[in-house]
């Protein structure tokens, strides 16, 4: 059984590509090293993190939207 899928973050490239006032930069992905693709555990951990990391987005959003205006 093959245990590996396309690496979500950079979609099987190995490399995203990132724009930060009016440049292209080409940075190496970090969440499959490069290669492509992640083993499914890994797959799982990284919704995982996903899911945390938009619940707290959520919550910050919230708080804003929450306090009084001066």
């Amino acid at each position: 059984m093959y245990n590996k899928v396309v690496c979500p973050s950079c979609r099987g490239n190995g490399y995203i590509r990132t724009s930060w006032e009016a440049e292209d930069h080409i940075d190496q992905c970090k969440t499959c090293s490069s290669e492509g693709e992640i083993s499914k555990f890994r797959l799982k951990a990284f919704v995982r993190l996903e899911n945390i990391k938009s619940k707290r987005e959520e919550q910050d959003w919230a708080l804003a939207a929450a306090m009084p205006e001066d």
